[in-house]
């Protein structure tokens, strides 16, 4: 008998609990069921049995809604597009250290630092606008959201949560559905989008994606306006010569050191003498260093003897990077009025100057340069300085050997020794004597 009553008490319990489950179960698809056609999706199959789930449509899309995780306390939507080439190719997860593949930036800090993106750029930039990312967002703050294999997951930890993020999923299911021009998006995205970072990547993919056609050409000349100057650039860069004002306005305007430094770049011999040296004093006025690094190298690249005396001003103002970068303007030249500033920087106290002096007398020196070349190589026995000072020795050794009558030549000896001896009538030639001495030989 005491068996009997606890079996009873065991069913009666056991009952109460299971149709309390039952309960809660129709309690939780009454709600899924609800939100689903509050969206305009018909039911196709509704199921209270433990655990609980829900399978609704409309049109081509498809929605399942399920218990999931620990005792199924969670509820995870699945949104489906069979077919759609766009769900098929993207791939949008929660950004994890352990996301394996190439992610791709599309130039929005907050949303590149949230999600883990995979896909082809263009389809994932022109799909991506500020409107979808903002959906992306909203979901994600309320919910774990992943988009791969061609459908949108999100799992929620309370289903009162359900009859707000329905309509945004759909939303976004709306926005990977075909059709979609995928050009006018991005020359849209490229125009418009808020963020500036997002302008450039549009942009930068219309340009390798579409380059000849008519529509690119029009976004990029709406872009020569925009106020950021790096979107400037690019279509400044992409329509050549049309927008040369466009980049000559950048490289004087120094309001981006980057972008006014690539614009110098690109300009190179386009740009006068004089106004390179100008915006080069401004840059270096406003320590802008790599516009100034761009100018250096423009005046080197020149030959004009005119950048001489403008390089060796930096290469006597300046110390470190620019300084070096003057010295090596000064031996792109490649003039021999460049060599006597060159020997000067030798003495100065910059390691870094000192080997860029050297490279350039390597390039441009005569064998007046030879001996104070010589006496850095025997101030440092060991490092860079020395190297590059031997090899400039070498150099210079390698151009002046075999000199024609009336020139010095160097002959066959170590780096650095110098010696005069005799030689036919009206010719001087270097030869072998011992480490830098400099000798005439010859009769009394």
């Amino acid at each position: 008998m005491p068996e009997f009553i606890f079996f009873l008490l065991f069913l009666l319990i056991g009952g109460a609990i299971l149709w309390a489950g039952l309960q809660q179960s129709h309690q939780r698809l009454k709600g899924w069921q609800d939100a689903a056609e509050s969206c305009g999706l018909q039911i196709l199959e509704a199921a209270s049995a433990m655990p609980p789930h829900l399978r609704a449509s409309a049109g081509a899309v498809e929605v399942r809604i399920e218990a999931f995780g620990n005792k199924g306390r969670s509820t995870r939507i699945v949104v489906e597009t069979p077919g759609s080439p766009y769900f098929d190719n993207v791939s949008i997860r929660p950004e994890s250290m352990f996301n394996p593949g190439r992610e791709i930036e599309i130039g929005d800090g907050y949303f590149d630092a949230e999600f883990f993106i995979e896909g082809p750029a263009q389809l994932v930039l022109a799909l991506l606008d500020a409107e979808t990312r903002r959906l992306l967002v909203d979901v994600r703050a309320q919910a774990r959201l992943e988009i791969s294999a061609g459908q949108i997951r999100v799992v929620l930890s309370k289903d009162e949560q359900v009859p707000d993020l329905l309509p945004l999923l759909l939303d976004i299911r709306q926005r990977f559905t075909p059709p979609i021009e995928v050009q006018r998006r991005l020359a849209d995205n490229a125009n418009q989008d808020p963020e500036p970072g997002v302008r450039v990547q549009n942009l930068l993919v219309l340009i390798r994606e579409f380059p000849d056609d008519p529509k690119t050409a029009e976004t990029l000349r709406k872009a020569c306006s925009n106020p950021v100057p790096e979107i400037r650039l690019r279509a400044a860069k992409a329509l050549g010569a049309e927008a040369r004002g466009v980049l000559l306005e950048l490289a004087e305007d120094l309001k981006d050191d980057a972008v006014s430094a690539e614009a110098v770049s690109i300009l190179d011999q386009e740009l006068p003498i004089e106004r390179t040296r100008d915006i080069l004093d401004h840059a270096l006025r406003r320590r802008h260093a790599q516009t100034a690094r761009a100018c250096l190298k423009a005046l080197g690249r020149s030959g004009a003897a005119a950048a001489i005396d403008p390089l060796a001003k930096v290469m006597d103002q300046e110390k470190g990077e620019l300084a070096a970068a003057a010295a090596e303007a000064l031996g792109a030249i490649g003039s021999p009025a460049a060599e006597p500033p060159l020997i000067l920087a030798l003495q100065r106290d910059d390691a870094d100057l000192r080997v860029a002096a050297a490279n350039a007398l390597g390039r441009v020196g005569s064998v007046a340069a030879v001996p104070p070349l010589k006496e850095i190589a025997d101030l440092f026995l060991l490092g860079e300085i020395r190297r590059a000072a031997r090899q400039a020795i070498a150099e210079i050794q390698s151009r002046v050997q075999g000199a024609s009558p009336g020139q010095l030549s160097l002959a066959g000896a170590q780096a650095g020794q110098l010696s005069l001896t005799e030689a036919d009538a009206g010719q001087l030639s270097l030869a072998e004597d011992s480490a830098g001495q400099l000798s005439l030989g010859g009769d009394d």
